[in-house]
């Protein structure tokens, strides 16, 4: 009898172990994700810098930032941590989960106010405010 009731526990392990896999890549594992809207490479011309924050998970330093039609942003993921990403409220933009060392670049084309979040951390939110 205990060597069933093992046999299960050992089953039941190895599926929760599989289904905990992280896929390749800087992705901070997790679904496969290609980033969209942006570029990895590049420099920016206002940096937003992706750390850690010890009341929360995470934060986006500065919350708010200003360009003009044309100028890009450029999120530095700095937080060894955790994984975040950067994420358009409109989804037109999504840097996938990343972790520390990854850079991420939109330009921005048209004047308004684009909010963007963190989908891992709900707390994270941030505005591009474009003139």
């Amino acid at each position: 009898m205990n060597v069933w009731k093992m046999a299960i526990v050992a089953a039941g392990s190895a599926l929760v172990l599989a289904a905990c896999g992280s896929t390749s890549g800087g992705n901070g594992g997790g679904s496969s994700c290609n980033p969209t809207g942006g570029s990895t490479s590049g420099t920016g011309t206002t940096v937003v810098k992706v750390v850690p924050d010890p009341n929360t998970v995470g934060k986006f330093d500065p919350t708010t930032v200003s360009v003009t039609a044309g100028q890009s942003v450029e999120w530095d993921f700095t937080d060894t941590s955790s994984p975040h990403t950067v994420t358009a409220d409109d989804n037109s933009f999504d840097s996938c989960s990343q972790t520390s060392g990854f850079k991420f670049l939109v330009t921005f084309s048209k004047a308004g106010d684009v909010k963007y979040h963190c989908t891992l951390h709900a707390q994270m939110l941030g505005t591009v405010k474009v003139s």
